[in-house]
């Protein structure tokens, strides 16, 4: 292990080194507080907390105690700087409603009952919503519990009912039209700075979180039993070190860059992406907040644009969207997903799902306008019917169960085949397009075979034979009508 990359793990939580000071308890009570001196570890850009948006006093300071408490137990600075900014939109419903409220005592059940219409009502976001609420909450329970907010009431209480959550949206993942402009080789080679090429790629090929890959060890690669790299990182958002295994161009990528890593910094750096202005020592790792900008710019000058030719704006996080929609539609266990993207919950991995369950319908519902049967005939199709989303269901249940080389069996799994191998004079039967040359060369070997069963006098195997003619007969030019009116599944 590399000494750079405990410094890097330890960014997952952040940790009070600094003691008990002046200089700490002087930035403790100042409404500005800066990580750095009081010893937190915390991203590149992240290091303020702003307590100074909370207007009343009174407020504040029992605010900025349940900060440092949350500190001490591990929560994250950033989060310590996201509740009070939360926080602060209660602040501003006092001053607009109850400025005459001068102490906690004035928080009561129905000033919070009040509080809550005035969330509902107002401009923000769901997500935004929420989270005031859920703040809000956990700073009462917090009080109430230490019996830190002297002359707290009772009643003020703010029920788990009572906060929004906002619904699980779908993962936004990249349009594979979009994401082949931005992973060709000649888009790549016009991100001119290395660090940030190098960079892009591994978001690409890993869905590693932004973050996260900006603070990647200098060596964090790490071979499996059979000599496979696999990729360690500190995973911030669930703080545990995490193992991956790497895509070929993802080890080729991250050798790349420590190549180039050594040609700025002979003497070494505890980054693989460190950061690139004003770090002449290469003790910096690569800030996040600048990356947004770069794939921005980057994204013009390749001229990333949509299938109607509009342009579009990709950011960084949609790659890991985009690694767990790819691995879902490929077939991947959810399970596996969630293991390989770090969820804390399979809650998330479900969203992909959903995604997986809206392409393979869209595709059968293409299927469902191709397919013909074994006179040659369309089958019908309603998609808005009653039974659409059972035979979706049969749909899938038979692919699973019985896999044919030149179409689909229409019949129930539940139900048996009872002439299994006789597919093309079987009612069930479906095909479409995609098998097209598969039944042109089955009719051309069928009726070599009628040919030789006639000269045998086998009269009934060549009067079997011709029922398969015939319906291929009428197979071959269904498909040959529909072979250019779209894709099928």
């Amino acid at each position: 292990m590399s000494q750079a990359e405990p410094a890097a793990r330890s960014r997952a939580r952040p940790i009070i080194t600094g003691g008990i000071g002046d200089e700490v308890e002087a930035e403790y009570g100042s409404d500005d507080w800066d990580a750095r001196r009081l010893g937190v570890a915390v991203r590149r850009g992240r290091e303020r907390a702003h307590f100074g948006v909370i207007h009343q006093r009174w407020l504040r300071e029992p605010i900025k105690r349940w900060a440092r408490f949350r500190l001490s137990t591990g929560y994250a600075f950033t989060t310590v700087d996201t509740s009070a900014q939360a926080l602060a939109r209660f602040s501003l419903f006092l001053e607009q409603r109850h400025p005459e409220v001068d102490g906690i005592a004035g928080i009561s059940r129905d000033l919070l009952v009040e509080h809550l219409s005035w969330m509902a009502s107002s401009h923000w976001a769901t997500t935004t919503r929420s989270n005031t609420l859920t703040f809000l909450k956990m700073f009462l329970e917090w009080g109430r519990r230490h019996g830190t907010l002297e002359g707290l009431p009772a009643d003020a209480v703010i029920y788990e009912e009572e906060v929004s959550r906002p619904g699980d949206a779908l993962p936004k993942f990249i349009p594979e039209f979009v994401m082949a402009q931005l992973e060709s080789e000649a888009s790549l080679a016009r991100l001119r700075n290395p660090t940030v090429r190098h960079l892009v790629i591994v978001l690409m090929e890993t869905g590693v979180r932004g973050g996260d890959a900006c603070e990647l060890a200098f060596s964090p690669m790490v071979d499996d039993s059979v000599g496979w790299p696999c990729l360690r990182f500190a995973n911030s958002k669930v703080s545990i070190e995490q193992l991956i295994p790497l895509s070929a161009k993802a080890a080729e990528t991250i050798r790349a860059q420590q190549a180039h890593v050594l040609t700025l910094h002979p003497e070494g750096s505890p980054w693989l992406f460190p950061g690139i202005l004003d770090n002449a020592d290469g003790a910096k790792p690569y800030a996040h907040s600048t990356l947004s900008g770069q794939l921005g710019r980057w994204q013009k000058v390749i001229g990333v644009h949509d299938e109607a030719g509009q342009p579009v704006r990709v950011h960084a996080h949609q790659f890991r969207h985009t690694v767990g929609t790819r691995l879902i539609n490929a077939g991947v266990p959810q399970h596996v997903i969630q293991k390989l993207l770090g969820h804390a919950s399979p809650r998330m991995t479900a969203r992909y799902a959903q995604i997986h369950d809206h392409t393979v319908r869209d595709a059968f519902e293409r299927y469902c306008r191709q397919r013909v049967n074994t006179d040659g005939e369309a089958v019908p199709y309603d998609p808005g019917a009653l039974t659409a989303d059972a035979e979706w269901v049969k749909h899938n249940l038979s692919r699973v169960r019985d896999s044919l080389p030149n179409g689909y069996c229409g019949r129930p799994p539940q139900q048996d085949c009872s002439h299994p191998n006789a597919c093309l004079t079987c009612p069930d039967f479906q095909t479409t397009p995609e098998f097209l040359d598969v039944h042109r060369q089955q009719a051309t070997a069928n009726r070599k075979l009628i040919a030789r069963a006639d000269a045998n006098g086998q009269f009934r195997l060549a009067e079997n034979l011709r029922q398969v003619q015939a319906s291929l007969d009428h197979i071959i030019p269904s498909l040959e009508a529909l072979e250019g009116t779209g894709p099928t599944p």
